[in-house]
């Protein structure tokens, strides 16, 4: 997928559970996720301690087309609840002749209540695109470890 306006753009973005680098570059990605149940909270929430749970997900994501030089990369969780504070911006450098560079973010995002958790992904301050998955209380659900 090309950029046919010479701008930065997202090839793709996920969530998982484990990512592995193989050998010539291959990535593998494990455990795909999309969707989290967790057991229902046991009693109302507590403005005092709003988190109920805590997930820990890779965030797998691809940009290119972006232009030789620097650049600031930032990535922010959107949940339901409190709003979180946003991480502040990283500075990369992106080399002439790379077409697109991968990144692989580790992230423990709390949960304060059931809904769609976003990773929206911003370079120098414009939306490349999002990865999301929803968080459900469910009474069969497990903790989450």
């Amino acid at each position: 997928m090309a950029s046919e306006t010479g701008q930065p753009y997202l090839k793709y973005a996920l969530f998982c559970k484990e990512t592995e680098e193989e050998p010539g570059g291959q990535l593998v990605l494990k455990d795909l996720v999309d969707l989290v149940r967790l057991p229902p909270p046991a009693t109302e929430s507590d403005p005092g301690q709003p988190v109920l749970a805590e997930v820990d997900l890779n965030l797998v994501f691809c940009i290119g087309g972006a232009s030789p030089g620097p650049h600031y990369l930032l990535v922010a969780i959107k949940a339901p609840g409190i709003p979180l504070e946003p991480p502040p911006p990283q500075q990369i450098d992106w080399e002439e002749g790379i077409l697109f560079q991968r990144w692989i973010k580790v992230f423990r995002i709390p949960v304060q209540r059931e809904g769609n958790h976003v990773a929206a992904i911003l370079l120098d301050g414009m939306p490349l695109g999002e990865a999301s998955f929803l968080v459900q209380f469910h009474e069969d659900a497990a903790p989450q470890v």
